[in-house]
Formats: structure tokens, C-alpha cells, sequence
């Protein structure tokens, strides 16, 4: 637009003026026009200055001189408001950063301004009309019967401000009166400039820190008084921190059990008791030449002890290390989105919120979280070198047990350091705000972040893609902050939700007599690919982890058959017989030290080969928990809450995964869970089943202690058998992609209307979300939940979640791939 001519002051009746200045002081470019690019602007300008956009345009029979009475549209106070915006605002600096293509905007912004000038010079020739047209009195009622359904079932007294406060699209007619075209002109530059934009360079991105205009989250919202509300102030979201200690609020500094103080200090004891008894072993039996005599052979109490109660122990400490690297992996995107700083939450959204395999780990996460985990990442390593703590010496003509002094000063070691990593982890937790009121461990909880949300408005189209690398490049420089908010407008109180700082919030429009949400500027309802997509069984199934392709779980099967078929022949092949033992082909007399090269190569390497097996069954077993809900919603007639959205199963312990698992009927997840706890088992037992023994015809051999093996080859066939209960029924796993971040996840609820219903309303608690969910209807029947395609809040159609029969809305359209 050219606004070269225009000039615009404020009157008291707080509607803009449209004065006619024959000047070229104010050239036409780019720079003079301010515009937004993630929120739609204010009708009434925010300021007087020339690169403010017109919204509308006013009748010259209602144009009043300037000169009788203005405004100022920033008072005295102002700068103290804004805060940590003062530079800002002594600068004139934008406080939204607009990316966009310059050559782009410029050549349409000069088509756009030959069309403005051509059309003002008409409306500004014709004679005004000769009674007062009282048309946008009319448009500010409907604005306030149009408002946001939370608004208006909090009841809000009717204010004075501009119709501009309210973000609704207008239904009355122009008739005439030329501003309705200059703001359809406007929302035009917005989507070129959305359509065009790039990604400024990443050190101009956190120095400007466009996503945060108007912050007040260095103070309560009991110290900072909320700005006075003016016609001119859009509905943005605005970071607060409420009085603690408050019931009306609730304090968001959750913390999952395995990480509150009580939880580390009983880790770090445990660490403590394992390094003591590893010092006064190594400290006693250099000093004592050996620890006590041998006596019982491999079958007796001392053998148990010296082979087998070392890596139990070490099991127990590593099986509650696993569970810390647990929660903290659950937890760290809420927390990372819970600070103050944008680049901590920039990469919030894409961070797992499930455990990963310690086989290929992966570090996500402030410094500190980063070399904690890698600390108790070590604690893989303790229980096969358990296995290997203790041999035999020669001492005086006699056998002793002995501690190998360099296996017990490295497990020494490597306690300290996960007795370190426990410290980092209780000292980062503590007093930690992590952004939660309780624990996020289902669907719902997730789903519960989401209703009075702002920042859905660039997820239009991220539910059919392929992957999350697709959804970052789409949804690039975000930094999504969870916590409490306000807006300008006083009466609407704070509201606890993931949030955009600065960006405006939804808007509506009234179409049917019913209230829906503006489609975003970038949906195209007429894109006929994305809806041919969204109907693709290819789409709909075509993402699984790799290691539960089909590929891959038969080739683990057949592996794992071939495998232990060829353990079976040679330990029970007379030939090859396993209780018979078998040459060590190394040297196994201990030195001075303890140290056997066949104790340790028959200790260490089966042992470590047990570990693998353990670790690479879990992610086997966490991808069944966490797609469970997926497959449930994914049935053709949907599913309940407690079988869908509040299952839980990739925060429970083992066996409390196996119990729930078993009361909502979903064997598979039971049995996974319950083998992947027992299979911790193989390395437990490996690193004490062989043993250097001389035999009766004289030669020393490796011999095998056989009740500890039986259990191994009962544990590999159980192995077996939970990699053939893979293999059917894999197919409604599939989704569009992936679910491990919560970007992926709120891919599927976007546009789902489930945001409105009050089940998911500002919920006081875990409790009370479970209890709104469960809720009966009034026939006795139960809300339902499937995966489909239905019509979204906005009126496009979207992929995700919805609840099944809905009234006066298109059913879910259940995709079935067979």
C-alpha cells in the first residue's frame, strides 16, 4: 500500500481519522510499513508514525481536524510497562522480527500501491454520504457476540475498546465505506510475506529475540500491574509467574519421583555402599593374601558369592540408573520449554520423551544433563565387570579367593563418576521450575497442554508428513515456552498453556450460526494433493520403527533361531558337550594381583554379550508401550480413555507395566514388559557360568556352572519367543510418522476439536483430567476416541485424533489399511 499521502490521528472517540496530505516527505518502500508476521494487526494503529498501516478507511463527513483533540498512544509510563523492551522502544525498533523475501514484497507492494492510489483518488473525489453511517457500531456488537467461547463463558463485562481487540472476521457487508477492501489488501502483504519469508541468520535470531515482545517473566504477576488496555493492543500472549504457594495456581515445578532429593540421595548411598565394598575388598585382599580359602567347588555358597551376588548387586544399582535416565528423558522438552531463555527451548519441541536404547544414546540437553548422562551412562559396564571382580590365587601351597586389583579400582571409578552424574542430576532438579502441574506420562496429559494454545497455527499439513527432520524444516526457529500467560486484556485472567510469547491468539469466525477457527493464512482449502494424501492408506501406514519392519523382525527371528539351534547342538552334541568344559586356550593362573586372562576373557565377554541382548530387546519392548494407544485409537470403532489416551505403559517401572498391561487386556505389551525385566538375567548369569577347574585326567578346563546355564538357554528361548509375539498384528502400529517428540504428537491434535471440550479444559490435576475423561454419559455410554481423518476446528480436513460422535460434525473416517 502506499500510505506516502495518508496521514492519521487519533481523536478522542478512539476511531482513526483519514486525512488527505499532499506531501512526498514519506516515501513509498517497504521499511514504511510495519507489518507482523505471526499475528494479525490491530485496526487502531499502535502509533503515529507514517509507516503505520491503514485499516480502514472513514468517511470524509466524519473527518475531524487534529488540531481539536488527540491522544497520545503512548503514556509517560510506558517504557517502565514494556520492561525489558525499553531499548526497543527508545529505539522504534520492531519488536517482531519479519522475515520475508525483500525483491518479493517490493514488487508486489508497488503493483499493490498503484491500485491503493487509483482507488483513493475515487473514494476521495465522491461526495460523503449524508447521514452517519453507524455500521461499525454494529460490527463491534456482533464482535462481542463472535468472541471465543472460553470468553465468553467467563462472562466478561462488556469494555469500550476498539472492535479491533477482537479477533473475529467481520460478516457485515462493506457498503461502501472503503476500509473493508484496505484490510483485505493487508492480509494479503501478511500471506505474501508469510509465503516468502526466511530464516534470518541464527546469531540475529536470539540477539533481537523476536519471540519475545512484550515479556514480563523476570517479575510476579503480583509486582507488575497489567497495562491498561487500549484499543490499539492486540490479544497476545504474554509469559507470567503467578504467587507461589497459591491454590488458584499451582506451583509448576513437578518432579517425577526417581528424580525429587529422596530418590538421588538413596542412588548416591547405594553408589557409596558399592565403592566401600569395592575399596575394602581390593584394600583386605592385598593385604591378606586373598580374602577366604576356596572351599564348595561351583556349586557351593562361596561360589554364588564371589560369581553371582556381585553382578546381582550391580544390577539392582544399574536397573535404578536406567529408571533415573528415564524420567529425565520424559521430562527434559517441558522443562527445556520452561526457561526463560529462547535458546534453551529452540529445540524443546523435537527432543524424545522416551528412553532410548543405551546401546546408540543420545545426549539432548543442557551441558549439565549432558555429561550427567553420560556418567550413569557408564553403569552399563558394571555389571559385566562384576562378573570378572573375583578369582582364585595360589597362596602357601593353598587356593583363596582374591579380588583382581585393577577390575575393582575401575569399578571404583566408575561409581564415583555415576555418584557425580546422580549429583548433577538432584542438583539441576532441585527447586527446578520444569514448566509441570503433574506428570506427562499419557496421551491426555500431553493433549492437556494444548487447548488455550497459540502456537497450532503453523501445524496445518505436518500430520501427513513423512518425518520429524520435514516437520523442524516447516516449523524452523521455534521457541515454544510452557508456563502461565496473559494477555492485555486484564479480565481474562492467566491461563496455563504451551505458548508462542508475543504471537496473537486463536481466532474464530462465525459460519453457520456456529463459531470456528480462522483457517491459517498458509492452509489452501483447494490443495488436492494433501486431501488425496490424507485419504493414502501409503500415507496413513507407512511409519514404524525400523527394527519393527517387517524385514528386520524376521530376520531378528530367524537370526535368533539359528543361533540358539547351534548352542543347542554344541552344549549337548556328545562330542562337544558343554558339562564336560572345554581348553581356555589361555593362560588362567592368577599373578600377585589377581588377574587371570582366562577368568576375565570367560567372565567379561559373556557378560557383555548378555548386556547386548538385554539392551537391544528394550527398545523393542518401549516401541509396543508407546504405540499401544496408537493401535488402540487406530481400531475401527475407536477406544475408551483408559484403554487409549491414559495409558501409560512407557513411564511404568517393569512389572508395573506388565500388571496394567494385563488388566486392559493387552498381552503382547505384558509379556514384552515382564521378558525385557527378566532378561537383565543374561548378564547377571553369563559373567559367572564358567570357571577354570583342573579335571581328573589333569589338564584345567573351562568348566561351566550347569544350573546358571539351564537358566541362560531357558532365558535365550524366551528371547525367541518374544521376538515371534512381534510378528503379528504389527500393522495398526503403523501411523504417518513417528510419535518419539512432542512436535510429532501435536502433529496429530492440531485441529482436532477435542481442544474444545471441556474434558480437557483447565484440569486441576492428574486426577481430575482421568475423571473428566472417564466420565459417563447420560445413557451410560462412554465418549470414545479414534485415528482418522475429520474436519478440524479451522474446517480443514486433518489427520489425528478426534472423538467419535460429535454432534452436528462429520463422523471420524477410521482408515483401514487391510
Amino acid at each position: 500500500m502506499n500510505l506516502g499521502d495518508l496521514d492519521i490521528h487519533i481523536v478522542h472517540n478512539n476511531r482513526p481519522q483519514l486525512n488527505h496530505v499532499l506531501t512526498d516527505d514519506l516515501p513509498v518502500t517497504p521499511l514504511n510499513v510495519r507489518l507482523e508476521a505471526d499475528r494479525t494487526p490491530s485496526f487502531a494503529s499502535s502509533t503515529s508514525d507514517p509507516a503505520t498501516v491503514v485499516r480502514w478507511q472513514t468517511p470524509p463527513s466524519r473527518i475531524r481536524s487534529p488540531e481539536h483533540s488527540t491522544e497520545t498512544l503512548r503514556p509517560d509510563n510506558y517504557a517502565q510497562q514494556i520492561g525489558v523492551n525499553e531499548a526497543a522502544y527508545r529505539s522504534d525498533t520492531p519488536l517482531v522480527g519479519v522475515r520475508f523475501d525483500e525483491e518479493q514484497i517490493r514488487s508486489n507492494e508497488a503493483q499493490a500501491s498503484r491500485r491503493d492510489r487509483n482507488m483513493d483518488n475515487v473514494s476521495l473525489d465522491s461526495s460523503p454520504p449524508t447521514p452517519i453511517d453507524d455500521t461499525p457500531y454494529i460490527r463491534f456488537a456482533i464482535d462481542q457476540l463472535t468472541r471465543d467461547e472460553d470468553i465468553r463463558a467467563m462472562q466478561r463485562p462488556s469494555t469500550t475498546t476498539s472492535s479491533d481487540s477482537y479477533p473475529v472476521e467481520r460478516i457485515v457487508p462493506d457498503n461502501g465505506l472503503g476500509y473493508m477492501s484496505a484490510a483485505e489488501r493487508e492480509r494479503e502483504a501478511l500471506a505474501l510475506i508469510r509465503k516468502h519469508r526466511s530464516s534470518p541468520a541464527e546469531g540475529r535470531l536470539f540477539a533481537f529475540n523476536a519471540t519475545r515482545p512484550l515479556s514480563f517473566a523476570d517479575a510476579p504477576v503480583t509486582n507488575v500491574p497489567l497495562r491498561q488496555h487500549r484499543t490499539s493492543d492486540p490479544e497476545v500472549f504474554i509469559p507470567v509467574h503467578p504467587p507461589l504457594n497459591t491454590p488458584r495456581y499451582p506451583d509448576l515445578t513437578f518432579v517425577p519421583t526417581m528424580l525429587r532429593l529422596p530418590s538421588t540421595i538413596m542412588l548416591s548411598c547405594l553408589c557409596l555402599l558399592m565403592i566401600a565394598a569395592l575399596m575394602f575388598c581390593a584394600i583386605y585382599s592385598s593385604y591378606n593374601h586373598g580374602l577366604v580359602a576356596w572351599s564348595g567347588g561351583i556349586y557351593g555358597g562361596l561360589y554364588f558369592v564371589f560369581s553371582f551376588l556381585p553382578q546381582l548387586l550391580a544390577a539392582c544399582i544399574f536397573i535404578y540408573v536406567q529408571g533415573v535416565m528415564s524420567a529425565m528423558t520424559r521430562i527434559m522438552p517441558y522443562t527445556l520449554m520452561a526457561m526463560d531463555d529462547v535458546e534453551s527451548r529452540t529445540n524443546a519441541l523435537f527432543i524424545d520423551i522416551f528412553p532410548r536404547s543405551m546401546l546408540w544414546p543420545k545426549w539432548q540437553g543442557p551441558m549439565i544433563i549432558n555429561v550427567a548422562y553420560s556418567f550413569l551412562w557408564l553403569s552399563v559396564f558394571t555389571v559385566p565387570l562384576q562378573g570378572c571382580l573375583f578369582s582364585v590365587v595360589e597362596v602357601d601351597g593353598a587356593w583363596r579367593w582374591t579380588t583382581v586389583q585393577g577390575v575393582a579400582w575401575t569399578l571404583v571409578g566408575v561409581y564415583i563418576l555415576i555418584f557425580v552424574g546422580v549429583g548433577l542430576v538432584g542438583l539441576f532438579f532441585t527447586s527446578r521450575t520444569t514448566g509441570l502441574m503433574w506428570d506427562p506420562r499419557s496421551l491426555a496429559d500431553i493433549v492437556a497442554l494444548l487447548p488455550r494454545s497459540n502456537c497450532l497455527r503453523d501445524y496445518p499439513g505436518t500430520d501427513i508428513m513423512r518425518k520429524k527432520e520435514d516437520i523442524r524444516y516447516k516449523l524452523n526457529l521455534r521457541s515454544d515456552r510452557l508456563g502461565y500467560w496473559r494477555t492485555p486484556n486484564e479480565t481474562q485472567g492467566l491461563f496455563y498453556c504451551v505458548g508462542e510469547e508475543g504471537a496473537s491468539t486463536r481466532q474464530y469466525t462465525l459460519n453457520a450460526g456456529k463459531l470456528h477457527e480462522k483457517p491459517s493464512i498458509l492452509d489452501d482449502a483447494s490443495d488436492v494433493e494433501k486431501a488425496a494424501e490424507l485419504y493414502n492408506t501409503n500415507t496413513r501406514y507407512r511409519y514404524i520403527p525400523w527394527f519393527l519392519r517387517d524385514t528386520f523382525v524376521i530376520f531378528w527371528t530367524v537370526a535368533a533361531f539359528f543361533l540358539l539351534l547351534a548352542l543347542f547342538i554344541i552344549s549337548f552334541l556328545p562330542s562337544t558337550a558343554i558339562r564336560n568344559g572345554f581348553d581356555p586356550l589361555v593362560d588362567v593362573v592368577s599373578n600377585s594381583a589377581g588377574w587371570s586372562p582366562a577368568n576375565f576373557l570367560y567372565s567379561f565377554i559373556p557378560s557383555i554379550i548378555g548386556m547386548i541382548l538385554y539392551l537391544f530387546f528394550q527398545p523393542l519392548d518401549m516401541a509396543v508401550r508407546k504405540l499401544q494407544p496408537w493401535t488402540e485409537l487406530g481400531r475401527p470403532h475407536g477406544a475408551i480413555a483408559e484403554q487409549s489416551l491414559l495409558l501409560d505403559y512407557p513411564a511404568c517401572a517393569p512389572l508395573t507395566c506388565t500388571l496394567k498391561a494385563l488388566a486392559n487386556g493387552h498381552y503382547r505389551v505384558a509379556m514384552l514388559s515382564l521378558l525385557s525385566f527378566l532378561f537383565i538375567l543374561l548378564p547377571t548369569l553369563a559373567g559367572g557360568i564358567f570357571f577354570p577347574l583342573t579335571t581328573p585326567s589333569g589338564p584345567v578346563r573351562m568348566i561351566p556352572n550347569l544350573p546358571s546355564f539351564y537358566i541362560i538357554l531357558s532365558l535365550l528361548i524366551l528371547y525367541l519367543f518374544g521376538l515371534l509375539i512381534l510378528i503379528p498384528n504389527r500393522h495398526s502400529m503403523h501411523l504417518p510418522h513417528g510419535v518419539d517428540c512432542l512436535v510429532e504428537i501435536f502433529s496429530f491434535v492440531y485441529g482436532s476439536q477435542i481442544l474444545d471440550d471441556a474434558a480437557f479444559r483447565a484440569p486441576k490435576s492428574k486426577a481430575d483430567l482421568a475423571t473428566r475423561l472417564m466420565a459417563e454419559k447420560v445413557r451410560g455410554e462412554r465418549n470414545r476416541w479414534a485415528f482418522g481423518v475429520y474436519r478440524g476446528r479451522n474446517g480443514m480436513e486433518c489427520l489425528g485424533i478426534e472423538r467419535l460422535g460429535r454432534r452436528g460434525v462429520q463422523d471420524v473416517m477410521v482408515i483401514s489399511g487391510r
